[in-house]
């Protein structure tokens, strides 16, 4: 009796003051798995507001996200260990550094508070060549609450044992809660999905504009002539400058557009057939904006991730 008294004695003398050490492989591990699942969240967010959102070709929606988890697993579960092991792990050592400097003890809001913090980083990198207030807050809002979320996690992991199941289990019930409230957000009629409005030939006749001195005149008996267009799709394939002053087009010829009521909003084409060259794709620029204000947009570049030309009236 006397002897097990005297080893729980000398093992409460061993054990280490203070909550247990950040840096350990669970809570590696849980900050791994809530950075991805907080991703495909994020995803997830972005396809369903991206469908009310104008663009000139369809957004895949929040099924994109949810149908590509399997395929980003191969790099995003790498890339998420690496995340937290990198900025995660850090970002809860820090808080809790600080927490017991200014307040004398580990409290759980200094991890948030430095999460925002290390989100103008990010924002700061992502203006760089997306610049934009809206984009810029998005940008900020996303990531202070990922890695505000991943790192309450980390620290929760650390202080209490493994988190990366519990974290996994909540993030697929999230990912379906997300998808039902969205559905019935749309299907109640509360948020409209963006289409194109549907034109006719009247509607397209007339100026159209690059905003940077190119101009389309497509004239109601079928003749069409470009000035000055930016013919972007020669400017990709010689990667070349694409400075306003390089590659521009002037030439004459016809356009047409035929379309029935049969045909989706999203199949609109006007087909341009210029003597001197070639703008806008293959099967012709395609019609966007509202029925207030109509736009030709031609794509261009990597059919994965695109740029757009777009004329407007």
């Amino acid at each position: 009796m006397a002897r097990n008294t005297a080893e729980r004695v000398r093992e409460r003398a061993e054990a280490p003051d203070g909550p247990p050490p950040v840096w350990s492989g669970r809570s590696i591990v849980a900050g791994a798995g809530a950075l991805f699942m907080g991703t495909v969240l994020a995803l997830e967010v972005y396809g369903l507001v991206g469908t009310t959102v104008e663009t000139p070709a369809p957004s895949d929606g929040p099924g994109g996200a949810v149908l590509a988890v399997p395929f980003t697993a191969c790099y995003g579960i790498p890339a998420a260990l690496c995340g937290s092991l990198a900025v995660v792990l850090p970002l809860v050592w820090a808080a809790r550094r600080l927490s017991g400097r200014l307040t004398g003890r580990d409290v759980w809001w200094w991890v948030p508070v430095l999460a925002a913090v290390a989100a103008l980083v990010v924002t700061a990198v992502v203006g760089i060549w997306r610049p934009g207030a809206g984009p810029l807050a998005v940008t900020w809002l996303t990531s202070a609450a990922l890695l505000a979320g991943a790192a309450l996690i980390a620290r929760d992991s650390a202080l209490h044992g493994p988190r990366l199941l519990r974290t996994l289990g909540y993030g697929g019930l999230a990912m379906v809660a997300v998808f039902a409230v969205g559905a019935a957000v749309f299907g109640a009629g509360l948020v409209t999905e963006y289409t194109p409005p549907k034109a006719d030939r009247a509607q397209l006749a007339g100026t159209w504009t690059d905003g940077h001195g190119g101009t389309l005149r497509l004239a109601p008996d079928g003749t069409a002539r470009a000035e000055n267009l930016k013919d972007h799709a020669a400017a990709y394939e010689d990667s070349a400058d694409v400075a306003p002053a390089t590659y521009r087009c002037t030439g004459t010829g016809a356009w047409s557009y035929d379309r029935d009521d049969s045909t989706s909003a999203w199949d609109q084409r006007v087909r341009l057939e210029l003597a001197d060259c070639q703008l806008g794709e293959l099967d012709g620029w395609r019609i966007g904006g509202t029925a207030s204000g109509l736009k030709l947009n031609a794509q261009y570049g990597d059919a994965d991730d695109p740029g757009w030309y777009t004329l407007t009236r």
